[in-house]
């Protein structure tokens, strides 16, 4: 079973080549054989372009490179979904507007959303745990750089409960990360999706909620790692939220 989509590794494989149909011209510079323009004859690449071209389909057929990550199912971990909105590609979010009312935070330990599949787990359950902890520490880091706002254990007036989960992880094909000819075709980039709330530590009122989903980066290498791009999504959404908790605070 495949992580937060509800589907065996057959019908994710497929799914993985269906949508790599839609990307087969990605591979067009990639050929292993291409006509001379002038003479009409074929050339072949040198070995190292051959193997370079291997790899790519390997990982956009195979390792399902195309496939990326998926929306999440709503898990129930959230309070309430009825307001969540689109409010760019992989990320839903709500707001109740009273954000900058805040600038205490209880930012609660990360919580894993799925079972993980215990026949051929492509995660040690240590390694789930570090990527919960790596989350909260990133929010912390974020949340406290340049003067930002503080971090408590208790309830109180301004202070607001942070709470996060871990939808689903995407593993990163290390192999496939090493080279930007693999990069650009998104092959073997890895990911995350996760549920996030904020809510007032006293009454329990939502005061914001988010659902984000997406891959790492073709631009900065996981390298080989297999969460190197789920951590690469969970920096830029701990970004994110400080951003969002700056403009509330009327600070950018």
């Amino acid at each position: 079973m495949v992580y937060g989509l509800g589907m065996d590794s057959d019908e994710y494989t497929a799914a993985a080549v269906g949508a790599c149909y839609k990307r087969l011209d990605d591979l067009g510079r990639l050929m292993l054989i291409w006509r001379d323009n002038k003479n009409r004859k074929p050339r072949i690449m040198n070995p190292r372009a051959i193997a370079i071209s291997v790899v790519v389909l390997y990982g956009l057929v195979f390792a399902g490179g195309c496939a990326g990550v998926q929306k999440p199912q709503e898990t129930g971990f959230l309070s309430d979904y009825s307001n969540l909105e689109e409010k760019d590609e992989g990320f839903l979010f709500y707001t109740a507007g009273k954000s900058g009312d805040y600038d205490k935070f209880i930012i609660e330990p990360v919580v894993l959303l799925f079972t993980p599949n215990e026949v051929d787990p492509d995660f040690t359950d240590e390694e789930l745990l570090e990527l919960q902890q790596y989350f909260r520490d990133a929010v912390v880091e974020e949340f406290t750089r340049d003067n930002g706002y503080e971090i408590v254990a208790k309830p109180g007036p301004r202070t607001a409960r942070i709470r996060m989960g871990i939808a689903d992880v995407k593993q990163t094909i290390g192999a496939l990360n090493v080279t930007i000819y693999t990069k650009w075709t998104g092959a073997g980039i890895g990911g995350a999706s996760a549920e996030g709330e904020m809510l007032d530590s006293i009454s329990g009122e939502q005061l914001a909620a988010a659902v984000r989903w997406g891959g790492g980066s073709r631009v900065l290498r996981a390298g080989f790692t297999e969460m190197g791009d789920a951590k690469i999504a969970i920096n830029k959404w701990a970004k994110d939220l400080r951003t969002l908790m700056d403009k509330a605070h009327g600070r950018t």
